[in-house]
Parts: structure tokens; sequence; C-alpha cells
């Protein structure tokens, strides 16, 4: 059985959308070269802790917005899936691996592990964060279909996030078996490796120092963020790949 673990790097050449109807969020600048720099790091985390055996694939691809990085996930993941029976990790890339881990074989179904923020949103009781995605090779042919048939749909930036939840309850996983924080700790409220730690525990209900993957979501200001994850390999002697 093939185990593989899955990150995207595009370069977006414009941020805007051919559809009238998406709203699509603006960059002022170009941050793909610190993109560059934090697969490299995110990767180098994975690489270092990441327990079984597996491949690294890294999608990469030039688009014209965000929304067509989304497209491209759920078409590249699929196609991938349907050439062979496997396993596939996706983490997004402001994702870090800080221990000994675990993943390949270990669920039968889709998963993603904590919830995002907000929590809860106005479709979910629980609403679950995409940036780290488990599909196992058992996973029911109709929520790939679903993914293929609900890509053209997007029209706010939330709508991806909503696609995955619905893939997750439609399962009829309850919250006790997909909540796994550890697998995805979320620290969008800490400037840097020494504030806001209690902070970041009670949002996540969950000790930091027991996390195996944190999410540092880019997106709140990624050269924080850049900074932040090379600190956490030099911490931990993770050496850069």
């Amino acid at each position: 059985m093939k185990n593989y673990f899955v990150q995207t790097l595009c370069k977006i050449n414009k941020e805007e959308s051919h559809k009238p109807d998406q709203q699509v969020p603006l960059n002022e600048k170009n941050y793909y070269p610190l993109y560059q720099e934090i697969q490299k790091v995110s990767y180098s985390s994975f690489k270092h802790f990441m327990e079984g055996d597996w491949e690294y694939i890294l999608l990469e691809e030039e688009v014209n917005h965000v929304f067509e990085v989304f497209q491209q996930n759920f078409q590249k993941m699929y196609d991938l899936r349907q050439k062979e029976e496997c396993n596939i990790l996706f983490c997004g890339l402001d994702t870090t691996m800080i221990a000994p881990t675990e993943i390949f074989g270990r669920w039968d179904k889709f998963m993603m592990f904590n919830h995002t923020d907000p929590k809860r949103s106005p479709k979910f009781e629980n609403n679950f964060n995409c940036d780290v995605r488990y599909y196992p090779s058992t996973m029911d042919q109709k929520w790939w279909d679903y993914t293929i048939e609900k890509m053209d749909s997007l029209k706010v930036w939330s709508d991806e996030q909503d696609i995955y939840n619905d893939m997750l309850w439609g399962q009829g996983v309850t919250l006790e078996e997909a909540r796994h924080p550890e697998l995805s700790f979320q620290a969008h409220m800490m400037p840097d490796l020494d504030t806001k730690i209690e902070e970041a525990n009670f949002y996540n209900q969950f000790d930091i120092n027991d996390a195996q993957i944190i999410h540092w979501h880019s997106s709140r200001g990624i050269e924080n963020r850049l900074h932040l994850m090379k600190d956490v390999c030099d911490r931990l002697d993770v050496p850069i790949v």
C-alpha cells in the first residue's frame, strides 16, 4: 500500500477571479518566495519526524487566483487516488511536525482533526480546520466524486473548508472519533514560541507540549510565521532540507 504526503506550492500570478460572483481576497505583494521558504521548513519537519514508509509529492502550479489552488487540490488528489490504491496525508505549508508521529493506516474514513476559527459556523456545529487532512485508501468513492462535483462552486474563501466538513461529518463520524488536537494544534494566536501559550492551550483544550502537528496560519502574517517555523526547527534540531 502506497502512502503519500502531499503539499501544494502554487504561484499566483494575479489575485482576480474570472467569475464576477467570486469574492477573492486580494494580496498587495508577491508572497511566493516566502512560501518557497516555508515549504522547505515544513517538509523538513515532516521528513524528520513522520514515521512509516511514505513518499512526498509537492503539487506545483501557476494559477491566476486562490480558488484555482483549491480546485487544483481537489482534482489532483482525486487523480492520485484514482490512479492507485493509496493513503494520503495532505498538509498546508504552514504546518510543522514537532514529534515522532504515526499517521498512515490509523483511520478508515476521511479525517480532519481539530476545530478551526470560528469553532462553530452557520453550517456546522463543529467547524473543523482543513489544513491537515487524511484520505484513507478505504474512503468511499462518493466523497471523492463529491469534491469534483463541488470544486467549481467556490465563491468565498470558506467554501473550500465547508466542502471538507461536508465530507467529514457526512460519513457519520462522531466528534470524539474525529477530534485529535495533537494532529492539528491551532496556533494562530501565538506571535512567537513563548507568547500566548496558555491562550493557545485553552483554545485547543490541549497542551501544545503534547502536540505533534501545529498549524501556524500563514494567512495571519507569513513573514512572522516563517520566522516562527524556523525557530521551531532550530529548537528541535531539525535540519532544513
